[in-house]
């Protein structure tokens, strides 16, 4: 069976150093599963710089798509299937590397919703929020009754509710057959600030990016704390990496 590794986990833990690694040793290439290494520039900031000095390993999803230009989810994932079908293609081990959660869902789990595309026209109609939901409601009742009071009150979902119920045939494609191993690197909150304070001031960035970096750090706390199926690893305890090595190394074997 095919297989491809998933290195995950919030900002300033050392996710590319981890897989830079596991590369070497796997004969392996790099998925970025990163939101902002998809676009040209910033190379320093968004720490696409640290695989300068890799040993030729290649990586992927680099530069893609030009600054202000948009980018969704569907399209990172067709273009990870790409990737990873010529990785495989090539006798190569695919290793997908970023802290881009909604990227990595949906690469490995059924989202019907992901390829829906969006409603420009409805976007910029600065519809009310009653308006949207009586919309919502006259095209697909069952969901408009299943919201919360929190959507039902949220423009942003329920115009993407309604983009969704205008396209009900559409449906999630085959995925690639992939056998996935998800290893999530985390620590305490405290220490991925030292940790982000510390990578900032090597790199000679603004200190005012600093807080943008903790307020994104913050947000991939929440969400990876509840996606499933992932092992975590905390890079503040000794030996993690040893461990997580090993649990590498046993799934990869077991073929």
């Amino acid at each position: 069976m095919n297989k491809a590794l998933i290195i995950c986990g919030p900002t300033a833990t050392g996710k590319t150093k981890l897989a830079l690694q596991l590369a070497k040793e796997f004969n392996g290439e790099l998925v970025s599963a990163d939101s902002r290494q998809v676009y040209v520039g910033n190379d320093i900031e968004t720490g696409k710089d640290l695989h300068l000095n890799t040993d030729n390993i290649k990586v992927w999803l680099y530069d893609v798509v030009n600054q202000g230009e948009e980018f969704s989810v569907s399209q990172w994932r067709r273009l990870a299937h790409v990737a990873i079908k010529d990785i495989l293609a090539r006798g190569k081990f695919p290793i997908v590397v970023g802290g881009s959660g909604l990227y990595i869902k949906a690469l490995v789990q059924n989202l019907p919703d992901v390829d829906i595309p969006r409603d420009t026209n409805l976007r910029e109609s600065n519809k009310s929020i009653s308006e949207l939901f009586d919309y919502l409601k006259s095209i697909d009742p069952a969901k408009a009754k299943s919201l919360n009071n929190s959507d039902k009150h949220n423009p942003r979902r329920l115009i993407r509710a309604i983009e969704i119920a205008q396209h009900p045939s559409l449906r999630l494609r085959e995925g690639l057959g992939v056998s996935y191993l998800s290893i999530g690197l985390t620590a305490p909150k405290e220490e991925l600030i030292l940790k982000i304070k510390e990578r900032i001031k090597k790199r000679g960035l603004d200190p005012s990016f600093e807080q943008k970096e903790i307020n994104i750090m913050k947000k991939q706390l929440i969400w990876f704390k509840k996606q499933p199926r992932t092992t975590w690893f905390d890079i503040s305890t000794p030996g993690w990496d040893t461990a997580a090595i090993q649990l590498a190394q046993n799934w990869y074997n077991n073929r």
